[in-house]
């Protein structure tokens, strides 16, 4: 058992394990080769997965980096919009009627603008 071990913990090489089952008897290296590849594929991965999984969790309810994450989507959609309202007031008279949001609303780069922020304006009227 303990020859087992310190072969998948890099304790001691394959070699000095093959060559003794070797003399015993050629199935008992089979077997061997596949309890070292059965844990370093299976059980090890499996053990890794758990504590990276554990890891991203954690990571994720993080209630600072959500907090952070929210405030920066925030300022984002906060730009777009005054960046839109912009480009809908031709007259930079700094306020948009119904009538100017209608023609614009219309334009296939206003659509994308409002679909990049997942916005699906299909009724003017509703939306203003």
């Amino acid at each position: 058992m303990l020859s087992l071990f310190m072969c998948i913990s890099g304790g001691v090489s394959w070699e000095n394990v093959i060559y003794p089952l070797w003399r015993l008897s050629p199935a008992w290296v089979v077997v061997f080769v596949f309890y070292v590849s059965f844990t370093y594929f299976a059980v090890l991965n499996v053990v890794t997965g758990v504590f990276c999984q554990s890891a991203i969790d954690s990571a994720q309810s993080d209630h600072t980096m959500v907090m952070q994450s929210i405030l920066a989507n925030k300022e984002a959609h906060i730009e777009k919009i005054k960046f839109l309202f912009s480009e809908i007031d031709a007259e930079e008279r700094g306020l948009i009627t119904y009538k100017m949001f209608e023609e614009k609303v219309g334009d296939q780069a206003v659509k994308a603008y409002f679909e990049s922020m997942d916005l699906d304006v299909w009724d003017a009227w509703s939306f203003f």
